[in-house]
């Protein structure tokens, strides 16, 4: 068995509870080939112990242009992709992963995110893009439906939106992504990572247990009816107090005349 680690094709650097995450392939515009996936892994499985939200951006002009396509045109023509019964799409294993991973996810898309691109800033809790930042599915002109980031984005926009991007292949617009909800915010190119970097540091402020598994609810409430998403929330709080003594610190510090984030007339605003 061989251990993968990350630095080459991932670049990972933390501290004070965050860490960023840069895909480091720029010559290939960040595509997303076999070896750049467990270097992704490997940076993931590092950040898990002392890593509460994880910035993931793009080195150079693209956040991430999708799969490796001509790698994985080589892989088939040369018969050496094995097909299995489970776990047979790396990609989609990889999100399974982010999606699991304990940190909150904070894309910095830093310049045009094509097919997988737009898959992994969906599977981000939270996005902010350089106005620089440009959105698209070009499956529909390879003649194949994106299977992945279809899916990931008919969850996410309005479908008169995703159905547009699908059907035209069309890029978008940082500004129309942000209108459309793609990500939370756009701001000018070289203040990208700055404005990343310091949500990053303002989620990892709380509580690591309290995050993550508000984090598994904000998933899990998405496809779940309101009866049954209001159990599940009591659900949640129960399993927080139960791990974690952030719900009795928080509640001790407002009854003592402390302020806890979000309290206050004058509380910090987007």
């Amino acid at each position: 068995m061989v251990m993968i680690g990350y630095g080459e094709l991932v670049l990972l650097r933390k501290g004070d509870g965050m860490g960023v995450i840069t895909l480091n392939r720029p010559e290939k515009r960040n595509a997303l080939s076999r070896a750049l996936q467990l270097e992704l892994r490997a940076a993931l499985e590092d950040a898990c112990a002392d890593c509460r939200a994880l910035v993931i951006t793009g080195a150079g002009v693209a956040f991430c242009a999708g799969v490796d396509l001509a790698e994985q045109r080589e892989r088939r023509e040369q018969g050496t992709e094995r097909v299995y019964a489970h776990g047979g799409n790396m990609w989609v294993e990889t999100n399974e992963l982010i999606r699991r991973h304990p940190a909150i996810m904070i894309a910095a898309v830093n310049g045009f995110a094509l097919g997988g691109g737009l898959t992994l800033i969906h599977n981000c809790e939270l996005a902010i893009a350089s106005e620089r930042a440009e959105f698209g599915m070009p499956e529909m002109g390879f003649g194949t439906f994106p299977g992945l980031a279809g899916p990931a984005t008919i969850r996410r926009i309005l479908p008169k939106h995703a159905a547009y991007m699908i059907l035209t292949a069309r890029r978008i617009s940082a500004e129309t992504g942000a209108r459309w909800g793609i990500v939370n915010t756009v701001v000018p190119h070289e203040r990208l990572l700055e404005e990343a970097e310091a949500l990053a540091r303002h989620v990892a402020q709380f509580d690591p247990v309290v995050l993550d598994y508000s984090k598994k609810a904000i998933r899990e409430l998405d496809l779940m009816p309101w009866s049954e998403g209001i159990g599940y929330g009591g659900y949640v709080n129960s399993a927080i107090r139960e791990h974690s003594q952030a719900s009795r610190e928080g509640v001790n510090r407002f009854l003592s005349g402390q302020r806890n984030p979000g309290q206050g007339a004058d509380a910090e605003k987007a």
